[in-house]
């Protein structure tokens, strides 16, 4: 017969010289005699049981097998048969795949072979192969034939492979602190020098204060005002405020230099009876130093510790100049969503025939500390000052949400000393509604 893949199988023919071999023993080391294709087998003549030589491409000549158990247990094909060709197939497949766990023993090819009608016997050769599923490894000649055509096993899916370095789930930095951002603290967030950042918030606001302070601009008049020179208690404020990095990187320890700068103005633009004035504006411009920090004190994470020093005036003469300067540092941390940041500092000392407000920090106070909460879009934060002897200070909370892109609405609640400079002993309650572009993160 001829394989499905194009080959004549035929069976071994026993050599004359060879010794007697008992029935049912494989030849050549293949199950029961039969040569395939795998063993590079040709058309090539087969011995019939009567010892004569005939060839397999003879034309309408079919050797058949007596199924006798003493015929040398040979299977002898030829022709184009349905029996033939079934039991070639199958003895070829179990010979070139070498695949069976379980030895198919030569009888039970013999007994599906004398099996006359045609689905019964293929039923036969289907009970075999059902006995012989479960596959041992192939042998190499087998396992050409069948390697196109077998379905590689997939992967067990117990534990997840291990990452590689080219892993980018695994290779990602940690995402980059809100406060590291701030101040361009590592590698990712470095924008060079120069540019223009934000610095504090840059905002706009709608304000109402509970106590006008009109008491500094009283010596200008020489007298109390009059009711048409008043200052009004609702005015608008404002506040710009951006910073600048001279240097990066200094010494390669990954700090860096800034300059900073803020203006905030308060606007009596309601009050027409005196030309609408701006009733005070701040200016505060400063240095600092920030370094990188990466230590940690319980749940605490610090990031950056820094030097600066800041000159804070209202750029007005005698009698209402306000005007200080200090030396502080700061340090900066975060836990959860929460950052915060404490500044204490130390005033310059200035000669009493220059200082304007001698007491400026028995009002104001000797230190601040912010904490800023993000909770999704919103932003809540609390600025507290203290003098750290008397109970004046000030305490300061704001909040803003998301309006329209960057745009975000802002709520601003002030109260205690020194709102403003001119304001600083000066003591008043005052609730903003406006907008920001920039928040304190």
């Amino acid at each position: 017969m001829r394989s499905p893949i194009g080959f004549s199988c035929r069976a071994i023919p026993p050599s004359p010289n060879a010794p007697e071999v008992p029935h049912g023993t494989p030849r050549s080391g293949v199950a029961g005699g039969v040569r395939g294709p795998c063993l590079g087998g040709l058309p090539e003549p087969v011995r019939t049981a009567t010892g004569r030589h005939e060839s397999l491409s003879s034309a309408g000549r079919r050797p058949r097998h007596n199924g006798l158990p003493g015929e040398a247990g040979l299977i002898e094909v030829a022709g184009d048969s349905m029996k033939n060709r079934t039991a070639g197939l199958v003895a070829v497949l179990l010979s070139c795949a070498g695949a069976t766990a379980h030895a198919v023993e030569p009888e039970d090819l013999g007994a599906c072979a004398r099996v006359v009608e045609d689905a019964a016997r293929l039923a036969c050769y289907d009970r075999l192969a059902s006995r012989a599923a479960p596959s041992a490894p192939a042998s190499p000649a087998g396992s050409a034939l069948v390697a196109a055509s077998v379905r590689l096993p997939e992967e067990p899916r117990g534990e997840p492979p291990s990452a590689s370095f080219d892993d980018p789930v695994h290779d990602a930095a940690p995402a980059t602190s809100p406060l590291q951002a701030r101040w361009e603290l590592t590698a990712d967030t470095d924008r060079g020098t120069f540019g223009l950042r934000p610095h504090r918030q840059n905002y706009v606001v709608y304000k109402s204060t509970n106590r006008v302070n009109d008491h500094p601009f009283r010596p200008l008049l020489d007298m109390a005002p009059g009711e048409d020179q008043r200052l009004d208690s609702n005015e608008l404020g404002f506040q710009l405020s951006f910073k600048t990095k001279l240097l990066g990187n200094l010494g390669g320890t990954g700090s860096n230099l800034w300059f900073g700068y803020t203006q905030q103005s308060n606007w009596q633009v309601f009050n027409g009876a005196i030309s609408r004035p701006f009733r005070e504006t701040n200016y505060e411009p400063e240095v600092v130093w920030v370094a990188p920090l990466s230590h940690k004190i319980g749940g605490l994470q610090l990031r950056y510790a820094g030097l600066g020093y800041v000159h804070q005036s209202n750029g007005r003469s005698d009698p209402l100049s306000r005007s200080w300067d200090r030396m502080f540092v700061e340090v900066g941390a975060e836990v959860g969503d929460l950052a915060l940041w404490f500044r204490p500092w130390w005033r310059l000392p200035e000669s009493r025939s220059r200082d304007d407000n001698p007491d400026i920090e028995d009002y104001i106070g000797r230190g601040e500390l912010v904490g800023v909460y993000r909770h999704g879009q919103h932003q809540y934060s609390v600025k507290l000052r203290s003098t750290f002897k008397n109970s004046r200070g000030s305490v300061e909370a704001d909040w803003s949400f998301p309006v329209a892109g960057q745009l975000r609405g802002y709520v601003r609640l002030f109260s205690g000393y020194g709102e403003s400079l001119i304001d600083y002993n000066w003591r008043q309650t005052s609730l903003g509604i406006g907008l920001i572009l920039t928040d304190r993160l």
